[in-house]
């Protein structure tokens, strides 16, 4: 004999897979294959932030094993401001890569809570960036290089109705209370200053400060 489930019991379960539920479609579920498809492994990826982070700091940054990689993480995590939440943000990356509920959601609050990193899942994060304090938002379709910078209360944003965001090249600087707004280019090893609000392009290896943000100096090799 079968045994109905009693009316709490399928509440629950109904509030579950809504939980749970993600939004469907052929084109949603290309874009998103897409964008988990260029993540970073998870490893590869907490390897480097530690060693640009060790770098930054004038720590030795040069992991002889994995072991020893691990241990530099940890202590990182320790004494640093927002490695902690760099950490949980990449665990959340990999969670999602592999399709697995719930946990991702918790990751992002605990990076929200541990540094005030705030990182939309739609953003593509390269493998050695450093975060000093955290205090950073990336939202929409963002992708920042390996080597970037992001000081704190750095805003890589949207201008709506659009959710394309900022590419951020490698070695790019942000400075402190920056917002790049809209899908601009920051190119390689650019600089922008404490404060300014990006809305344009800026060139590699360029300056730019003020509201809105204006190229200060020339290219230099």
């Amino acid at each position: 004999m079968t045994r109905t489930p009693s009316r709490p019991r399928r509440v629950l379960r109904r509030w579950w897979r809504a939980l749970l539920a993600a939004p469907s479609g052929e084109d949603h579920d290309r874009l998103w294959a897409d964008v988990r498809a260029r993540q970073p492994r998870f490893s590869t990826a907490i390897v480097a932030d530690a060693r640009i982070t060790a770098a930054r700091r004038g720590d030795r940054f040069e992991f002889g094993s994995p072991a020893e990689a691990a241990v530099h993480i940890l202590r990182l995590a320790i004494v640093t401001d927002s490695f902690l939440a760099q950490c949980c943000y990449r665990a959340k990356v990999g969670c999602q890569a592999r399709r697995i509920p719930l946990i991702p959601r918790i990751l992002h609050r605990l990076a929200m809570i541990t540094g005030q990193i705030v990182i939309g899942d739609p953003v593509i994060v390269q493998p050695g960036v450093y975060i000093p304090h955290g205090q950073v938002v990336l939202d929409g379709f963002t992708e920042v290089g390996a080597g970037a910078v992001l000081m704190p209360f750095v805003t890589l944003g949207l201008r709506p109705p659009d959710y394309r965001g900022p590419t951020v090249g490698a070695r790019a600087e942000i400075g402190t209370g920056a917002k790049v707004l809209g899908p601009v280019r920051i190119g390689d090893r650019a600089k922008i200053g404490a404060n300014a609000v990006v809305l344009d392009d800026v060139p590699a290896r360029a300056t730019a400060v003020g509201i809105p943000a204006r190229i200060v100096s020339a290219l230099v090799p």
